[in-house]
């Protein structure tokens, strides 16, 4: 039976059911297929996808090529933003949640605005802009940096589809999909005649440009455009998202990865330890989940209005999350400090933000049920770690607060007074963590079973000139020195200031370096040259406003190296998590000026 006429069926049998008005959801739902730093972008020629709520029926539909205008009832228009004119969508599939259409590429360029009608309801428009390129590669997720869907061409066999169990190999003739290349001059709508269009278009990886082979209209897939090259045999670089873009006419792509092996029977490594079926779980809509837990003991130093106040607290928290393919990309590729991280000088790194950017935003990961409790035993210590809100597992250890060395004047200490967190003079002396091993077992939940955690601690490290560090001089180098730490575990200095930019004082930007040493070596030295790039921060308002109060911090952090506390745990669906850390951080964080 032809697919448009089962729809017709599928929407008579459900007309005496209560009618819903379509939704297209108000974040990211209307959005071109390829992934590009413009998703709201919709070329002329190239599919893009609809998502929301109620748009179709229940059951999934594809379509035949000719793809239709009007399936069963169903229709997605493009109205001009002052709706002079309407123009109706070819239609490739429906979903209740997803519908995936072509915009015919006689569209003008242009502001529209799209909307969904099925059942006889229409849903709100949606505002778009419709160009003539917006070229990008098909993504897992539609993401930048997500792996690119495409084949591998092998001789006398046919295509095999990438993924990560099926990774890339030197010397392979490779085709990746892609849409939004631009208008072609017959119907969209049918197999196209095909024809490349290359110009100067390459390949860059690693430093290097490969020459691609065909870059136009994909002959068996209408509005959907086709990437062809083959890869050198040698000088390539390996891994599970090996990054590379297009470079076209001058233009240079967003990111993508594709997974990038030296032999046939190797296998992608991922950084974060996820193994390669694990990765593909992901690609075909599946899930995974991660398990986290951190011992913590922190030190706060500050000054309020020329009182100092030092906070310790000691205290274990983490869970258990579950990522699909969107969020645990944003997550894997560290999206806000990848963007602004600029190249390491003598160890250290630098990224900033301004006011003036968006803030970070996308799908988060969903924390998941691993019981009612957990319990932590260490040397002296046995704890009940309950759990709170959203599936987090914490507890407070202990709180100790001291104004100017010893509480608020007047306010003694009262012996036997049980621990209240910030109340100063009461809390218990911070000292529970010491060096040895610490163990975390959990009964299991509806999600996660029953599992165990361990991590070792080493005795923590004294940041000895502390006390004398009473502010940045941005001119010159600055010393961290300890004492105490191993080779096996890792000593952080960050340093944090915001205010007017040092390059340009009409901007306001927050600035973060961070540099690493092992734990032996007893001493960083932030180079002046990173200094240098820090705002001037001194507590003062920014160009007279008292409500843009420059800031500025300086933090020392001991943590366990990722290889101590690496733990799985059993899913009761079957199957493990991917390894998790349970890991152990000391540190200690003063409020001080960049000058």
């Amino acid at each position: 039976m032809n697919r448009a006429v089962f729809f017709v069926l599928a929407t008579s049998v459900c007309a005496g059911l209560a009618l819903a008005k379509p939704q297209i959801n108000a974040k990211n739902g209307v959005r071109t297929l390829a992934a590009t730093a413009a998703p709201g972008v919709l070329a002329r020629g190239s599919v893009f996808a609809i998502v929301g709520q109620a748009l179709a029926p229940v059951d999934p539909i594809t379509f035949d090529v000719p793809y239709p205008q009007d399936a069963g009832g169903l229709t997605v228009a493009l109205t001009t933003a002052d709706d002079a004119a309407t123009v109706q969508a070819y239609i490739l599939s429906v979903a209740q949640g997803k519908i995936v259409a072509l915009v015919p590429s006689a569209t003008p360029a242009g502001d529209y605005k799209v909307t969904v009608t099925y059942n006889g309801e229409t849903s709100d428009p949606y505002p778009v802009k419709v160009a003539d390129q917006n070229f990008g590669l098909i993504t897992a997720a539609g993401l930048v940096k997500g792996q690119a869907s495409g084949r591998v061409l092998v001789p006398d066999t046919g295509a095999v589809a990438v993924s990560y169990t099926k990774p890339i190999t030197p010397g392979a003739a490779v085709e990746f999909d892609a849409t939004g290349w631009g208008p072609i001059d017959t119907a969209d709508n049918d197999y196209p005649a095909g024809g490349s269009v290359i110009g100067d278009a390459v390949i860059v990886m690693a430093g290097q440009e490969i020459p691609i082979t065909y870059l136009g209209r994909n002959r068996a897939h209408p509005g959907y455009d086709l990437v062809q090259f083959t890869l050198p045999t040698e000088n390539v670089p390996t891994g599970c998202d090996v990054e590379f873009q297009i470079k076209y006419w001058g233009t240079t792509s967003s990111s993508f990865t594709m997974p990038l092996v030296a032999s046939a029977d190797a296998a992608c490594t991922n950084p974060m330890g996820v193994s390669p079926a694990s990765l593909d779980q992901l690609v075909n809509g599946g899930s995974i989940v991660f398990g986290g837990f951190t011992l913590t003991r922190q030190s706060i130093s500050a000054t309020v209005q020329g009182i100092s106040v030092d906070t310790t607290t000691e205290a274990v928290a983490g869970g258990f999350e579950s990522y699909n393919a969107e969020a645990f990309a944003l997550y894997a590729s560290q999206n806000f400090m990848q963007q602004y991280l600029v190249n390491p000088d003598n160890g250290c790194y630098l990224f900033t933000t301004t006011d003036a950017d968006p803030s970070v935003s996308g799908p988060s990961a969903v924390a998941v049920d691993a019981g009612d409790k957990l319990t932590l035993t260490g040397p002296g210590l046995t704890k009940d770690v309950p759990r709170v809100e959203g599936n987090t597992y914490m507890l407070s250890l202990s709180t100790s607060t001291s104004f100017g060395g010893g509480g608020i004047p007047g306010i003694p200490s009262i012996p036997g007074l049980p621990s209240i967190p910030g109340l100063p003079g009461t809390g218990a002396s911070a000292n529970i963590l010491v060096a040895g091993q610490y163990k975390l077992t959990g009964t299991g939940g509806t999600v996660v079973g029953p599992f165990e955690a361990t991590t070792s601690m080493t005795s923590p490290i004294t940041w000895t000139n502390k006390d004398a560090i009473t502010a940045v001089t941005r001119a010159n180098s600055l010393s961290i020195l300890w004492s105490g730490g191993t080779d096996t575990d890792l000593v952080e200095v960050t340093g944090l200031s915001r205010g007017p930019a040092p390059e340009d004082s009409s901007k306001v930007v927050n600035r973060v370096f961070t540099c690493w040493a092992k734990g032996s070596v007893h001493q960083i030295v932030v180079p002046a040259s990173i200094l240098q790039q820090m705002p001037v921060a001194n507590g003062v308002g920014i160009s007279g406003d008292p409500s843009q109060v420059t800031l500025g911090s300086l933090s020392v952090q001991q943590v366990n190296q990722p290889v101590n506390g690496l733990f799985t745990a059993p899913l009761v669906a079957g199957g493990n998590t991917e390894p998790g850390a349970f890991a152990w951080l000391v540190g200690w964080t003063k409020t001080l000026n960049y000058q």
